[in-house]
């Protein structure tokens, strides 16, 4: 009878990693995976450490893994002391029929990170990945109080169901000479990062040859909604707005529905919407467009 085993990282297994990964995410209603290159980026670091990079393998395959990051500067970690060893794992990527591994790598990994001194450890779960949130408690996990579950959520709207016949004529196309300064402040603002970050996002998004949407609106010569949304990359019939903020309801479902048609002309399956953080207000509004709710997300932790 084969049995499990667990290895740490060894050269020339990103192929396979991101072969498992995207098998996994594939039945998700939003698919993320690293890409053989960012694996690369990964493993290329100073920092890169191959004993919190592992592998669960079976008949001389690999049927799951885990990673970690200790420090990693991540919104899930501003109510953290400066001095506090804290430390990130990316929940486990097991294929189906192999759930054992899924408990080995965790209780490896969580092994690993005491012995190198962590205090506590945080992992991002959501109801999209099968089983979960009920092994996360499991594992003595408990919701972080900041980011609790239901403090993201998924809402998505069949395409199927044809164009929203509602008029957008405050939308505007987004315009680099007239809207870039105002729209990096937003973006830097919203995602915790530098002008200088939230900059290159911006014109890397608006260089995309799969853009679906990159819209504006402003009120008095001043921004009032911006938005962006462009396919999965992992499964292109799945268009998702990639940042999206408003000043009211009414610039808000704008340009919700503008993307919405414009996703259908894409023949895509369905777009889906992130609501987190500031934009959670607008959770009535989305509903009353016809999107419906289909992951919540949660921050669990663990000390050690």
């Amino acid at each position: 009878m084969s049995i499990y085993e667990i290895k740490e990282y060894e050269s020339g297994m990103e192929e396979e990693l991101v072969k498992v990964g995207t098998e996994v995410a594939s039945k998700w209603v939003w698919p993320y995976q690293h890409s053989l290159e960012g694996f690369k980026n990964i493993i290329s670091k100073p920092d890169f450490d191959p004993e919190l990079l592992l592998s669960c393998i079976k008949d001389g395959e690999i049927v799951g893994y885990v990673l970690a990051r200790i420090g990693e500067d991540s919104l899930i970690r501003p109510d953290l002391k400066e001095d506090y060893v804290y430390a990130r794992i990316l929940y486990p990527r097991v294929l189906p029929g192999h759930e054992k591994a899924t408990n080995l790598l965790m209780e490896r990994i969580i092994e690993a990170l005491k012995k190198k001194g962590v205090e506590l450890v945080r992992t991002r779960v959501s109801s999209m990945r099968e089983g979960s949130l009920h092994y996360i408690e499991k594992w003595g996990f408990k919701q972080n109080k900041t980011y609790p579950v239901g403090y993201k959520l998924y809402y998505n709207y069949e395409l199927s169901k044809g164009k929203i016949e509602r008029t957008t004529k405050d939308v505007l196309e987004f315009e680099k000479e007239r809207d870039l300064k105002e729209c990096i402040n937003w973006v830097a603002d919203f995602f915790v990062v530098s002008e200088k970050q939230a900059e290159k996002y911006i014109l890397d998004i608006s260089s995309r040859e799969d853009l679906v949407s990159h819209l504006v609106i402003r009120e008095d010569d001043k921004l009032a909604g911006y938005c962006y949304a462009c396919p999965n990359s992992v499964n292109a019939k799945i268009i998702a707005s990639f940042y999206i903020d408003a000043i009211n309801e009414d610039y808000f479902d704008q340009l919700i529905i503008q993307t919405i048609n414009a996703s259908i002309e894409r023949n895509a399956n369905y777009f889906l919407i992130d609501l987190v953080y500031g934009v959670l207000k607008y959770e009535d509004t989305v509903k009353s467009l016809g999107l419906s709710k289909v992951t919540t997300w949660g921050v669990f932790e663990k000390s050690l």
